[in-house]
């Protein structure tokens, strides 16, 4: 008897002793990145009625740059999405990505403006199981929590007796930075996964106006003015 048949009669001879009467239909596991990948790419919308979402949201986010003399300035205008090179079978085979053409037009204003087609990339395309072909392998994007933006205050303790004080800074984009109070009451400032320094060093890099030390002590102490009698005693 084949393992198939073997199985199939396996399960005719199972008894349910739960309390429930029928089956549960099994949701669709790959809706959120799938249906996620449609509202970034809006590849079926036409250029004149996507929402400012996804790609289209990056591209007027960043869009019009204009110059140091305010002379040029480029203005995005919108994307278009060519047809695949090769079949998802193709990719496969050759150790490729399965992707279509991005191509993006601009149009640089100036005395006499111009508009022209730049071809950026080959942007990698869902299958229907949620998966990107890259380099002819399956690749899936796993979903994953992040941390909100805002600021994180900790209080430090160690096996020594040391107690100090953490304050983390969580941008929506860029870099996180940590500022900390050393074992000599020193306040030390990390900016990602780099080395410690003093804070005195980013406020003088922050204004021009806090360059100096005085100008420092200023924002922290009260200037008090006293006058001194110089005289022979």
């Amino acid at each position: 008897m084949a393992i198939s048949e073997q199985r199939r009669l396996q399960l005719q001879n199972l008894r349910k002793f739960g309390r429930g009467l029928g089956e549960y239909e099994i949701p669709d596991l790959t809706k959120i990145q799938t249906e996620s990948y449609v509202r970034f790419l809006q590849a079926e919308v036409e250029s004149d009625r996507r929402q400012p979402l996804g790609l289209e949201g990056i591209f007027k986010e960043i869009f019009p740059i204009a110059s140091y003399d305010n002379q040029f300035e480029l203005e995005y205008l919108r994307y278009e999405l060519g047809k695949p090179r090769y079949s998802p079978d193709e990719c496969r085979q050759l150790r490729l990505t399965y992707g279509r053409p991005l191509r993006v037009y601009f149009r640089l204003k100036k005395e006499q403006p111009i508009e022209e087609e730049v071809y950026l990339c080959d942007l990698p395309i869902m299958l229907g199981g949620g998966e990107f072909i890259i380099n002819g392998a399956e690749r899936v994007v796993v979903s994953q929590l992040h941390r909100s933006p805002g600021v994180d205050f900790m209080e430090l303790s160690d096996t020594v007796g040391y107690d100090g004080y953490s304050c983390r800074i969580i941008p929506e984009r860029g870099s996180w930075v940590e500022l900390a109070t050393t074992r000599k009451d020193a306040l030390a400032v990390r900016i990602d996964q780099s080395g410690k320094f003093s804070s005195m060093t980013l406020l003088r890099a922050m204004d021009a106006k806090y360059s100096t030390t005085p100008a420092i002590l200023r924002l922290f102490f009260s200037e008090q003015i006293q006058s001194v009698k110089v005289g022979k005693d």
